[in-house]
């Protein structure tokens, strides 16, 4: 077992440079189960003789002919000696050096002699994750309040249906589909109810989500189809497919589209129910022609900076993608024709057209159900709509 690569770079596990520096201490680090120190420890550094741990650097000691060396002081206030690897000299890629004070990730294994080898193979990020997240609850809350927090709370427990259940659901071999579809109706439900509030608009919004994400999914199973989409256009899907032969990765592919295009759709059905709601209320002699009208001018507008929004989104998850195609000299029309990027292509636009397709469905279940204002207003109701002008 090697110790964990240092960066997630899309390169053979082999030029990895955290991967090499680790292939490479196992060379230099024999010397360190010879020279350790400090006798027997009272307890394993790790249970089963070989995993990880983490710890903080005190001291970086750089011994003449020999690899650096870190003094790292475990959480328990053990010490223990870990080799820093050096940089691979063939590699085209340097990575900043480890310092004093910064916490990283050690990796144990026996040695020859049974002694514990540990070496240096990542620095510890949760820290700054962490100090992020709070950034964005104490911002959330400064500019929206405790529907800023809300939000916060929905965004987390979204993640946490996605990391909990749609992974190991279809890790499990279930259909991707049918789970992403379930995951998702639970996402809304925390998206829309809890954040906006349960009442008719919101309910309205709901509804016309649903719908376009149907209609999201039956575009996104006929057009892999017809571009003939494997769901093995990256790395990452060829390395799943060795480690976990039992997931479907076409389905994994439809998923993952589905659950990338929910934000902006759940954000312009709130927009759209609520702005029809407001006006069959203003003015309860509207027609269902006369709100539907009304109602699509204010969602023409949104519909416009929205795509913009999706498409620019995916464009720049994929810079390094574009990047690598013109450093490779494809032609635009060879480019379009690898699944990598005809991925790419499916993603941005089946998710737009389902993006456009519910300012409409939503509009006019809206329409339907708030003509002459016949479905008293709860209190707060409108507070949340979106002013245009």
């Amino acid at each position: 077992m090697s110790p964990a690569p240092r960066a997630s770079v899309h390169a053979p596990l082999a030029r990895r440079p955290g991967v090499t520096r680790a292939l490479l201490a196992c060379c230099a680090i024999a010397w360190s189960a010879l020279a350790w120190g400090g006798g027997a420890h009272a307890q394993p550094l790790v249970e089963g003789g070989m995993g990880y741990l983490e710890g903080r650097i005190v001291e970086i000691v750089q011994r003449t002919g020999q690899d650096a060396v870190a003094l790292v002081r475990l959480p328990d206030g053990r010490t223990v000696d870990a080799v820093i690897p050096p940089d691979d000299p063939f590699g085209e890629i340097t990575l900043p050096p480890y310092r004093v004070g910064e916490r990283v990730e050690l990796y144990v294994a026996p040695g020859p002699d049974g002694r514990p080898m540990v070496v240096v193979t990542d620095w510890v990020r949760r820290p700054a994750l962490a100090w992020l997240v709070a950034l964005f609850a104490v911002v959330s809350f400064a500019v929206a309040g405790f529907k800023g927090l809300r939000a916060f709370a929905s965004t987390a427990a979204s993640l946490a249906i996605v990391i909990a259940f749609v992974v190991p659901q279809i890790l499990g071999g279930a259909n991707p589909v049918l789970i992403s579809l379930l995951g998702v109706g639970g996402i809304l439900v925390l998206a829309i109810y809890f954040v906006h509030g349960v009442n008719w608009s919101t309910s309205a919004a709901l509804a016309g989500t649903l719908l376009a994400v149907v209609a999201t999914m039956v575009l996104a199973l006929i057009f892999t189809d017809l571009a003939r989409l494997t769901g093995l256009g990256n790395e990452d899907a060829i390395l799943l497919m060795s480690a976990a032969p039992q997931v479907a990765l076409k389905g994994l592919l439809l998923a993952g589209l589905l659950i990338g295009a929910l934000g902006a759709l759940t954000d312009i059905t709130i927009v759209q129910a609520s702005v029809v709601r407001e006006l069959a209320h203003t003015d309860p002699q509207l027609s269902l022609r006369e709100l539907y009208t009304k109602g699509m001018n204010v969602g023409r507008d949104h519909v416009g900076s929205l795509v913009n929004t999706l498409v620019l989104a995916y464009t720049g998850a994929s810079l390094s993608l574009l990047l690598l195609l013109n450093v490779g000299e494809f032609g635009v029309m060879r480019a379009f024709n690898l699944e990598l990027v005809a991925n790419e292509v499916v993603h941005t636009l089946v998710g737009s057209i389902g993006l456009v397709l519910a300012v409409p469905i939503t509009t006019l279940l809206a329409a339907v159900l708030f003509r002459g204002d016949r479905i008293p207003v709860a209190p707060g109701e409108l507070s949340h709509a979106h002013h245009h002008h």
